[in-house]
């Protein structure tokens, strides 16, 4: 009997965690990859980058999949000068999008900016120097394709494709995401689908909020003096 319930327990458990993992994956979330700060690139992992480097774009993105958690994206700048890289709170402007069933690219991922402006940093990548980061691998009942999008100095890059499983319910805004008054305060100043322009990493998305917002404050400070008189 004791031998039973232990195998009870053992089993619930299992079930708990499953569900657990699937509802980690089942709507679509921010991404949270991680700089590496002691990523050190040798000789030979450089050529191996410039090997990749199928774009004409100043900067390469390159994914790899370390294991079925994580993947490895490399930033690799192919120019003659340094970049600035931009970066919030140690992690780079980057989201993950993936095939939906009409083989369209949309992203299964979106960035919450941070509200502190000691949060806002940025790094010179040098010549031919290369920046680690990592991020999640998803799991789910649909195959697709998978790319990471980069946005630096307002320039959006794209890495190359790689095969992955995610859930199609992964394509869906969440309902509360103006939940976070940054957002909410975005809707209302602009339109949802600049909201979108913003979360999902367009160029210039913060740029054109800025311009309403600081619109409307003028129009506030019209009002407040018009009261007064």
């Amino acid at each position: 009997m004791r031998n039973r319930n232990l195998t009870y327990i053992i089993g619930v458990f299992i079930l708990l965690l499953t569900f657990e993992l699937n509802a980690q994956t089942s709507e679509m979330e921010t991404n949270k990859n991680r700089i590496d700060r002691d990523f050190v690139s040798t000789s030979e992992f450089n050529e191996k980058i410039k090997g990749q480097s199928k774009t004409e774009n100043e900067i390469n993105l390159v994914l790899e999949k370390n294991n079925d958690s994580l993947y490895s994206i490399y930033v690799f700048n192919k120019t003659t000068d340094s970049i600035k890289i931009s970066s919030q709170d140690w992690h780079l402007f980057l989201i993950q999008e993936a095939k939906n069933q009409n083989g369209e690219w949309k992203p299964i991922e979106y960035w919450k900016y941070s509200w502190c402006g000691n949060s806002y940093l940025s790094d010179k990548l040098e010549p031919n120097g290369i920046l680690k980061t990592e991020s999640k691998v998803y799991n789910g009942n649909f195959e697709t394709q998978i790319r990471f999008k980069l946005l630096n100095d307002d320039k959006v890059y794209y890495s190359n494709t790689m095969s992955g499983f995610v859930n199609l319910s992964q394509f869906d805004i969440p309902k509360d995401i103006t939940d976070y008054r940054t957002y909410k305060r975005i809707e209302t100043r602009g339109s949802s689908e600049l909201l979108k322009k913003i979360i999902f990493l367009e160029p210039n998305g913060m740029k054109e909020f800025m311009e309403k917002e600081k619109a409307y404050l003028e129009k506030m400070a019209e009002l407040r003096k018009k009261n007064k008189n």
